[in-house]
Order: C-alpha cells, then sequence, then structure tokens
C-alpha cells in the first residue's frame, strides 16, 4: 500500500459517514499526498480544488507531505473533504455546519476561524477504529525548513586600475570580461582597463 492507497481507502471508508450525516460526497474524487499550492507561504496542510477546475471534473485533493501522523492526516482529509460537499468550498456557513456534523472544531480566530479545525473530543470515538484499520501511513515526513536556498552563482569581477566591482554570471564572464568606463576620481580621465575576477 502507497500513500494514495492509504487516502483512498479513507476517503471509502468516510463516504457512508459524510451521508449518515446529510452530505453527499461527489463521486470524482482524487486525493493524493502533495503540497497544498500555498504551502510554503501560508503552512497549509491540505487543499481542495473544486471540480471546475479539473478536465475530467474530479475534485482533487492534496494532503502535505510535512504530515505523517494518521490522526492529523485524516483529521486534514477530513476537512478537505467537507470543502467538496454542496456549496462548501470557502470556509463560510456551508463549511461550518458540515464540519461541525464531521466532528471537527476550529482551530483558528478573527473572520475565518474554520480555516484551520481538528478533531472534537469525539473524533477519534468516531474515526479511531477507521484510522486504526487503515494502518500506518506509509510516508516519512518532507522536512521544508532544512532545504537549502541555492545561492546565486555571480562572480565577483573588479578593475585593476580603479577597483571598481561589478558581479555576473560565469556565462557572461565566457563572453568576455568588460572594460570599466567608470570615471577616475580626478573626474577626467575614464578608466579603461579591462575587468578581472577577483
Amino acid at each position: 500500500m502507497n500513500r494514495e492507497d492509504w487516502l483512498a481507502d479513507a476517503v471509502s471508508e468516510l463516504r457512508p459517514l459524510f451521508t449518515h450525516y446529510g452530505e453527499t460526497l461527489p463521486l470524482a474524487i482524487k486525493v493524493a499526498c502533495g503540497l497544498p499550492s500555498t504551502a510554503k507561504r501560508s503552512g497549509a496542510i491540505g487543499e481542495c480544488w473544486a471540480d471546475t477546475t479539473s478536465s475530467d471534473g474530479s475534485f482533487n485533493i492534496f494532503i502535505s507531505p510535512t504530515l505523517e501522523d494518521p490522526v492529523q492526516i485524516f483529521e486534514t482529509l477530513v476537512h478537505e473533504l467537507c470543502h467538496a460537499t454542496a456549496g462548501a468550498m470557502n470556509h463560510g456557513v456551508n463549511f461550518q455546519r458540515v464540519a461541525d456534523a464531521m466532528h471537527l472544531i476550529p482551530v483558528g480566530a478573527g473572520s475565518a476561524p474554520y480555516k484551520a479545525t481538528k478533531g472534537n473530543l469525539k473524533f477519534m470515538d468516531v474515526y479511531g477504529s477507521i484510522i486504526n484499520s487503515l494502518g500506518e501511513y506509509p510516508h516519512g515526513a518532507l522536512t521544508m525548513t532544512t532545504r537549502k536556498k541555492q545561492g546565486t552563482r555571480m562572480m565577483l569581477a573588479l578593475c585593476p586600475k580603479c577597483g571598481f566591482k561589478v558581479r555576473l554570471t560565469q556565462h557572461w564572464a565566457d563572453k568576455g570580461l568588460p572594460t570599466c568606463g567608470t570615471r577616475m576620481p580626478n573626474g577626467i580621465e575614464v578608466c579603461n582597463a579591462k575587468f578581472i575576477l577577483a
């Protein structure tokens, strides 16, 4: 079993519960482990794309690879599936009604408290046996904070006559280093020395 199998099995297990609580999940739902589009900036751990954004009319749900705890993954999946119900793509009253029915509570504040949710006190009573039946989530959490930012590949060149410095890429250095052209301290003479790599 891979991550997507685990998530797809979880959706299958959740369908009758959504129906039990008076909501219907669309038939065409695809779920995968993948970074939500705003994850790096917003810290999002799940995302649901409406059926209107897909050429095959499917809802597409992404669960962040930064998660590995099955309970947190299940909470996130339930949250995103709530978005796939009728009229609940935003965090407004329709979403809130479904989330409440599915045993989620808001953890946010301000104008969009339901933007982040977690299971309420009954969550594990309702879903614990399903989570246990799915087994371990076959995934190791991705740590985004340890990814090194690639440095620029700029090289330092300087004028041997006046000391003026410029930075350029290897590509332009290979084409030939420029001639200085800066005005000398006396304000009259213009430096015409060829730059050298520092």
